[in-house]
């Protein structure tokens, strides 16, 4: 019967995104892994904003949140995985730590704002004291010291 159900069911997973038909958005953030697996992002971010759109349990909303941002930054949409690491870091769930760290990462590098990396460093920090932020946070002390005196360092 499980393989009667299932050979209904599989070939749906090899249509685009938009003919899969899936009903709960459980399953489309499933399928959307298994897309990002065989390397075909496109396909899983389609998959994924379906089942955000849908509505999942907060457990799996925050991984799927996540996964998104990945494959954003990955595809070198870094711009459009900003938002998702915002919405990640403003509330307790497991990602929090590394949207901050992310979000850190992007204010020192792109936007070269060490203030603001500076603050989502700390507040990672309270989350997590792990060495190589402990090395950012007095990386970017020291940035933002030599910019308030005058120094560019």
């Amino acid at each position: 019967l499980t393989l009667a159900c299932l050979s209904g069911i599989v070939p749906r997973a090899f249509r685009p995104p938009d003919e899969i038909g899936a009903r709960h958005g459980a399953e489309l953030a499933g399928l959307g892994r298994w897309w990002r697996q065989m390397n075909e992002p496109e396909h899983a971010l389609t998959l994924f904003r379906q089942a955000v759109d849908r509505g999942l349990p907060d457990d799996l909303m925050f991984r799927t949140l996540w996964d998104i941002a990945r494959l954003e930054k990955k595809s070198g949409r870094t711009e459009a995985a900003l938002p998702v690491w915002t919405d990640l870091a403003a509330s307790k769930n497991a990602f929090q730590f590394p949207a901050l760290e992310e979000l850190a990462k992007y204010y020192e590098r792109r936007e070269r704002n060490f203030s603001m990396a500076l603050e989502m460093t700390r507040a990672a920090l309270q989350l997590s004291r792990t060495p190589s932020m402990e090395q950012r946070k007095m990386r970017l002390e020291k940035r933002v010291m030599g910019l308030k005196n005058g120094n560019l360092l």
